[in-house]
């Protein structure tokens, strides 16, 4: 009997040894001592200190930031607004299912520009078509009979349609070259595709070969798989306006047009650039703008979009183009 009483009391000794020490190597924070200290506390000298502190590393970054500069701050500060303004720049390259772009260099600055209005308000370099949400496929003969009469988006609800113009307003005659190109894909989306474009009225339709290598029915093949076709005007001479439209839908009755590209999506892209680029860089080009503008030999403003003294009214639009069977006097 004593051997088990001695056991027991062993047995009782144990737990109480166990949460003495739980309870001298308990966590305490570096603010609760501090705390303690301040207060005259007892302090427990087994506990262990943590030197955790809560969102330390924002504090250390905030407090780096006030020792800087003002230099330094302001250099940051332009670094920021420098990433800020790539990521809109790359989420509007990116965006929508149809984009045109002007070259600035060979192009713009020498006054040819683009515009989504006959009367080029607010012309530009680059314009960016609506885009379509949950389109689906239809056939050629659903499409309206006025897809080249309305400027600007004019968006079916399967369709993406866009009108724009591009004209010359400088001081001299060049010639301009367009690429149509597929940007992007996913699911074989672009195989069922059907790209029409209006070029001053006249009307061809473009789609992927068919699986044999051959034309679609009714339609031109793309040059290649991310090539559309080429647009080029090698005589733009000033005054002349050129107008586009371009149609992209899903074709339903192409054999590509199949269940696995549900969920799948397809941008296009049309890039215009100068027949003839100057062999200049950058700089040079930038000092002979401002020379043509100090001396007044350059009718090109600011925006590059304004048009010469070539008609009484300075006004270079579809309805006053030299380009026409009977242009204005």
């Amino acid at each position: 009997m004593a051997l088990f009483g001695k056991k027991k009391e062993e047995a009782g000794e144990q737990p109480r040894r166990e949460k003495a020490r739980a309870k001298s190597n308990r966590v305490v924070r570096v603010k609760e001592l501090e705390q303690a200290l301040a207060e005259d506390k007892d302090i427990d000298v087994d506990a262990i200190v943590s030197m955790y502190m809560p969102k330390r590393r924002m504090a250390r970054i905030g407090e780096a930031l006030l020792r800087l500069g003002t230099l330094q701050k302001v250099l940051i500060c332009l670094a920021l607004f420098m990433a800020v303004l790539f990521g809109i720049s790359f989420m509007q390259e990116n965006m929508g299912n149809f984009t045109i772009n002007l070259n600035r260099l060979e192009l713009f600055r020498r006054g040819v520009a683009i515009a989504d209005n006959s009367q080029f308000e607010g012309a530009t370099a680059r314009l960016t078509a609506e885009a379509v949400a949950y389109g689906t496929n239809i056939a050629e003969e659903d499409l309206p009979d006025n897809l080249d009469q309305i400027d600007g988006s004019h968006n079916g609800r399967s369709y993406v349609a866009y009108t724009f113009y591009i004209r010359n307003a400088g001081k001299e005659d060049l010639g301009y070259s367009g690429q149509l190109k597929v940007a992007s894909a996913s699911k074989g989306v672009e195989k069922a595709a059907r790209v029409r474009v209006y070029r001053n009225g006249e009307a061809v339709t473009y789609a992927a070969p068919a699986s044999d290598g051959s034309n679609e029915p009714g339609c031109e093949s793309f040059e290649s798989d991310d090539l559309v076709c080429r647009l080029s005007d090698d005589t733009f001479k000033v005054g002349y306006v050129d107008k586009y439209t371009v149609v992209i839908w899903l074709d339903g009755d192409d054999p590509e047009c199949v269940d696995d590209i549900v969920g799948g999506a397809v941008e296009f892209a049309m890039d215009f650039a100068a027949d003839s680029a100057e062999d200049t860089n950058l700089f040079t080009k930038f000092v002979q703008d401002i020379g043509d503008t100090l001396t007044g030999t350059d009718p090109i403003g600011a925006a590059g979009t304004d048009a010469p003294d070539y008609y009484q009214n300075n006004t270079v639009t579809w309805d006053t183009r030299r380009n026409q069977e009977n242009p204005p006097a």
